[in-house]
């Protein structure tokens, strides 16, 4: 059985995760600096569904409550969950549970402004997906189908957005009790898979018991997103009715560049986040250097000076035509010197679309040093002297599996 924290406060926001490492570092880490960075001070919690103690103990030592469940689908039993958790403290009067995919990007916290009476929030979905009807079953198909696919559409404007539901404690209790009777009728009106979550949520919607929130406190992309620069030149995101509150990084855009937290946090998310590294790897030279990446380098008229890699990663070296790639996965920092002549050279970044990018990349030349901008390909041409050093440094959190590649070319292919 769960053992469930007590607040003397009157507001909780919770998210709930699995043991996975990647949705660790991908999702929750930037869902908890991020929401550090606004204004919102009530009680934060993590709903674990078989945590490492490493895990929970990191959690914990970061002033993270942290619920233990014993249930096995996070889906569904995330919802139970902060029931059971409003019943274990009788002075919440507000919970929101988010998705961990979601990053905050704006300084003001204002979602628990909109929450009253008792039905539950959550904001419209840009579409609404087969999986949600998929789950529908047995003697009651055809009237669940009417309450999800018609009424609950025509009430909320389209499908419901799962990935941020919020309510008062009354609204809470109402709605795990629908949830946990639809549970005992899995394998008669419903299917255990994929997307159950939702399918409740919409037929609760049906039901008339979902309000519609503003998107922009779960904003999926496919709503159109605006970056604007202010004066300064920061970015901030927008959609059609403003800032966005909680950027949504959906699977299809989970490591676009440009949209990650950690893309446009980096001072923070470095500083910060080494608090949450699950392994403290380090920075060890690299003294064996394969030959086969020696020879790449000198093919393309440079030679390595040194090479310090995290421990677990990899830096890899190859030639394409003329230009020179360089892969590196993990932390690096690669000091190259120019064995001829550049006038003229042009060095690209690029990311993989499924791993994340670092958090900062940079390059040394001369006296001059370069961090890479948010841009998903950043170029820059330079002049190189025989003898010149080159150094390439790639900065994430540890452990965290980052992954870069530079490309040095002569600058052929290039629109000028």
């Amino acid at each position: 059985m769960a053992t469930y924290p007590v607040y003397a406060g009157d507001l909780a926001v919770c998210v709930a995760i699995n043991d996975n490492d990647n949705a660790w570092y991908e999702m929750l880490v930037p869902f908890l600096l991020s929401l550090r960075q606004t204004n919102y001070t009530g009680y934060v919690c993590v709903i674990g569904f078989g945590l490492s103690q490493h895990k929970i103990d990191l959690l914990r030592a970061n002033s993270v409550n942290v619920i233990e469940s014993a249930e096995k689908s996070l889906a569904v039993a995330r919802y139970m969950e902060v029931s059971r958790l409003c019943e274990a403290n009788p002075g919440l009067r507000k919970v929101a549970l988010y998705d961990a995919d979601i990053w905050f990007c704006h300084p003001h916290f204002d979602l628990f402004d909109a929450i009253e009476g008792d039905n539950i929030f959550a904001c419209r979905d840009q579409m609404f997906c087969t999986f949600i009807t998929d789950q529908l079953i047995g003697p009651n198909k055809d009237e669940n189908m009417h309450l999800v696919y018609y009424v609950g559409q025509e009430r909320m404007g389209g499908a419901v957005q799962a990935g941020l539901v919020a309510g008062t404690t009354e609204a809470w209790r109402d709605f795990s009790r629908f949830v946990r009777a639809s549970f005992e009728r899995v394998g008669t009106d419903f299917t255990l898979s994929y997307g159950l979550d939702t399918t409740l949520l919409q037929l609760w919607a049906g039901h008339g018991r979902v309000n519609r929130l503003s998107e922009l406190q779960n904003f999926v992309t496919k709503y159109g997103l605006a970056e604007v620069a202010d004066a300064a030149g920061e970015i901030s995101f927008h959609g059609a009715d403003g800032p966005i509150r909680g950027l949504h990084m959906t699977g299809d855009i989970r490591f676009t560049h440009r949209w990650r937290y950690f893309t446009n946090n980096r001072d923070n998310a470095l500083e910060k986040g080494h608090d949450l590294e699950l392994k403290q790897t380090a920075l060890v030279p690299w003294s064996d250097i394969p030959d086969i990446f020696r020879d790449a380098l000198a093919s393309a008229g440079f030679e390595v000076v040194s090479m310090t890699v995290e421990e677990g990663g990899s830096v890899h070296a190859f030639r394409i035509g003329e230009d020179l790639h360089i892969i590196g996965a993990g932390n690096h920092e690669l000091v190259m010197r120019a064995a001829k002549p550049f006038p003229r050279l042009i060095l690209d970044t690029m990311y993989y679309s499924n791993a994340p990018s670092p958090i900062r990349a940079r390059m040394k030349l001369n006296t001059q040093e370069v961090t890479l901008s948010r841009n998903e390909s950043h170029w820059i041409s330079m002049a190189m002297g025989a003898g010149t050093d080159l150094t390439l440094i790639s900065e994430s959190l540890r452990n965290q599996g980052s992954k870069i590649i530079w490309i040095f070319s002569g600058g052929i292919f290039h629109w000028q």
